[in-house]
């Protein structure tokens, strides 16, 4: 996943004749400092070897700020330089020998005017589509406007992030929203502007308030994100039977909302299990860290879920009860650990989700604000914390609440059941 939806909000195409002299480096820094989400180098009326020299210097600037750098229609200078890819359109250099110069991590993007166009770059291969032109530009003479309906199919045609093109403007592209484009792209709405970087905060804002701004998302993992609570329910019984423990008929409802701290402690002073709370935990998360390496599956429609809000730019973390090596071993397994900007454990903040300090404590790590904060949680104790912290809460059913299923319906915002 080399191009996400929220790359393409602003992406910014360089154009120096707009700027009358004007450091070319220090404007293209202003306007990744404030907003742009991608950026293209096209000076069309640059030599290779000027090309090649003016990329090296803005990779630079562009890996400073994390945003991704293409160079227009010139192969090998986006090579020579080290970006990170090209952008071809339908007339120039072919995607095959573009890909076999660049190789398989770097980006390309191709541009399409017509559904076809776009199916057939997808099918090639392209990371993301330049759909356009959608109104009247001086950049290229020959572009006709794009209607709506033509940018709306093309969008639908295809999975991967489309950007628009041509013409845009801060005030005309309000008419682009619910078209499916991930964003704009623009040359002259930020290059001919006496204040390039605050015209690029204004696009931004803008962009991400009409193509979906990115959320802040707190996931709980087992029962929310991963079908795993039957393993852990059964854990606990396996390994206290394998103890030789005599297990009361309340065991399994005492042992269900235990951390493994908790659930130790019980081992040992209740039924009476020899060993301490250090190695005791080895144990039981060694049984346990094998299904989450081999066999734990992902509950239907998460992993959709998770991505859907990657490619949209939100940023996410996981918050969790098991082990940080549990979750990583799983995530990874399943393809969505990169989705993840961290992984936290309620040992590592201290508090468990019983205290809604606990969301806050997650909310201040991630300098997420609470009341802007959804938290996916499938158990009654953790939906009513989560909501005492300020959070809103999407809960997700599982098999083993569902006999508090009403109540969590009640103190949550959303629900998702399969």
């Amino acid at each position: 996943m080399k191009v996400t939806k929220a790359d393409l909000r602003l992406y910014a195409i360089t154009d120096r004749q707009w700027l009358g002299g004007k450091d070319f480096y220090m404007v293209v820094e202003q306007v990744l400092k404030n907003g742009a989400t991608f950026l293209q180098l096209r000076e069309k009326n640059a030599t290779h070897e000027q090309r090649v020299e003016e990329a090296k210097k803005i990779k630079q600037i562009a890996a400073k700020y994390h945003v991704p750098f293409v160079v227009n229609d010139d192969i090998w200078a986006a090579k020579e330089a080290g970006a990170d890819g090209v952008h071809i359109g339908q007339s120039d250099m072919d995607y095959e020998q573009a890909r076999k110069i660049l190789g398989p991590d770097k980006i390309i993007g191709m541009t399409a005017k017509t559904v076809e166009q776009a199916v057939q770059a997808e099918k090639l291969g392209a990371d993301y589509i330049g759909v356009g032109a959608v109104f009247h530009t001086t950049t290229k003479q020959d572009a006709k406007d794009m209607s709506r309906e033509t940018l709306a199919a093309i969008t639908k045609s295809v999975s991967i992030p489309i950007v628009a093109i041509g013409g845009i403007t801060y005030d005309n592209m309000d008419s682009l929203k619910d078209t499916g484009v991930a964003g704009v792209s623009v040359i002259s709405a930020i290059f001919a502007k006496e204040d390039e970087g605050a015209a690029a905060a204004a696009l931004r804002k803008k962009a991400d308030t009409l193509f979906g701004a990115a959320r802040s998302l707190i996931f709980d993992m087992d029962g929310t994100l991963l079908d795993s609570m039957p393993y852990w329910r059964r854990l606990a019984r396996e390994y206290a039977t394998k103890k030789g423990a005599v297990l009361p008929p309340d065991f399994d409802e005492k042992t269900y909302t235990m951390d493994l701290n908790e659930c130790s402690d019980y081992f040992i002073k209740e039924l009476g299990i020899a060993g301490n709370r250090e190695n005791m935990q080895k144990e039981v998360l060694e049984m346990i860290r094998e299904h989450y390496k081999k066999d734990i599956r992902m509950k239907p429609g998460m992993k959709e879920l998770i991505e859907r809000e990657y490619q949209n730019g939100s940023r996410m973390c996981i918050f969790t009860t098991s082990e940080k090596a549990c979750a990583k071993a799983a995530l990874e397994r399943l393809g969505v650990l990169s989705c993840f900007e961290k992984i936290y454990t309620v040992y590592d903040i201290g508090v468990n989700k019983r205290n809604p300090e606990s969301y806050l404590k997650i909310c201040e790590q991630m300098n997420f604000v609470p009341e802007d904060t959804i938290v996916y949680e499938d158990v009654l104790h953790a939906v009513e914390s989560a909501k005492k912290a300020g959070c809103r809460v999407t809960a997700v059913y599982d098999a083993d609440s569902a006999h508090l299923w009403e109540k969590i319906k009640q103190q949550a915002d959303e629900t998702i059941c399969f």
